[in-house]
């Protein structure tokens, strides 16, 4: 297995003090998965289910209140296996954004909204680059823009004069200017008309075929994943309880919240009345016993109510964390 990024027993919890109290938020509760090289791999469920804290903990973006209780993320840049969470100071400023990167959710929280995208570009490059006069960096980011398929006019612009789907089309370039083994995409299409998401999802698959980067993409949206990811993992309640090819879950989703989430994706010609998953995910600071999916399941079984499903391998590419599939 060629693997760029993996996650061994991760567990990244909130810790708060609320009125003298301390609350434990369990974000992300025993994750273990590998992203493999040259691929598009999708991380799908609800709001609040820990997607996003997933991606900062795989970027070692680690701020108060959010802490790592237990368990690894590692890269290998060159070959080498690197723990994230031990890179500090130069170490991680030299991965960052060159072997990995992050696109946050909502473009305009990438960029200064008084500076004009040239000064921003510019400083990201000063930053990263050395030796060069101020002109060459604007060469490079203007090549990078127009090898992207863009304009290198939105560099005199500021975020507020561009569209959404055109700033987050620019967030994009600015994440792979320099080109890194490793993408993160926290809801890239979130807020974006179907024109715009369909400009946006066509920019991702040229950066990876470009510059044979990794993407880790997180959406609910089932028919993102479903154009554009190879592989996907489904997180409910902080835990991973689906894993696959994303053709094969599509084609045969094994766990229940799994279907409910491919039933609810419409069709066209399609009038039926959809089925949602009922109620809504549990709070992630009082988790019920056992499966956390137990109280929204129509097959729920007594042992569901006692025990936590351990993430199960189903076949070579197939993994499942559902007691119904036990045997």
């Amino acid at each position: 297995m060629d693997a760029i990024i993996t996650v061994e027993n991760l567990q990244a919890f909130y810790v708060l003090e609320v009125m003298g109290e301390r609350k434990v938020i369990k974000a992300v509760n025993g994750v273990d998965f590998a992203v493999l090289r040259d691929e598009v791999y999708g991380i799908a469920g609800e709001s609040g289910c820990g997607k996003t804290t997933l991606l900062k903990a795989i970027f070692a973006a680690l701020e108060p209140p959010l802490r790592i209780f237990e368990g690894k993320v590692y890269y290998y840049p060159n070959g080498e296996r690197v723990d994230a969470f031990s890179l500090a100071g130069e170490a991680r400023r030299k991965l960052r954004w060159t072997y990995i990167s992050y696109i946050p959710q909502g473009s305009m929280s990438v960029f200064n909204p008084v500076k004009r995208l040239r000064i921003t570009f510019l400083d990201f490059l000063k930053s990263h680059v050395g030796g060069k006069r101020e002109e060459e960096l604007l060469t490079l980011a203007r090549e990078h823009l127009v090898r992207l398929g863009l304009t290198p006019q939105v560099l005199n612009g500021y975020p507020h004069q561009l569209s959404g789907g055109m700033r987050q089309r620019v967030a994009i370039a600015l994440a792979t200017l320099l080109k890194p083994r490793v993408i993160l995409a926290d809801e890239p299409t979130t807020a974006l008309d179907v024109v715009a998401q369909r400009a946006v999802l066509q920019l991702l698959r040229d950066v990876q075929k470009e510059f044979r980067s990794t993407i880790i993409v997180v959406t609910h949206d089932m028919g993102i994943h479903a154009q554009i990811t190879d592989r996907m993992a489904i997180m409910y309640a902080g835990r991973i309880v689906e894993e696959g090819l994303t053709k094969d879950i599509f084609a045969r989703p094994l766990h229940p919240y799994t279907r409910y989430l491919i039933q609810s994706l419409p069709k066209v010609g399609d009038k039926n009345t959809k089925e949602s998953a009922p109620g809504s995910p549990p709070s992630l600071l009082y988790l019920p016993p056992g499966c956390s999916f137990h109280p929204r399941c129509s097959e729920v079984m007594e042992h569901c109510v006692q025990e936590i499903p351990p993430l199960k391998k189903i076949n070579e590419s197939h993994w499942v964390a559902c007691w119904m599939r036990e045997g």
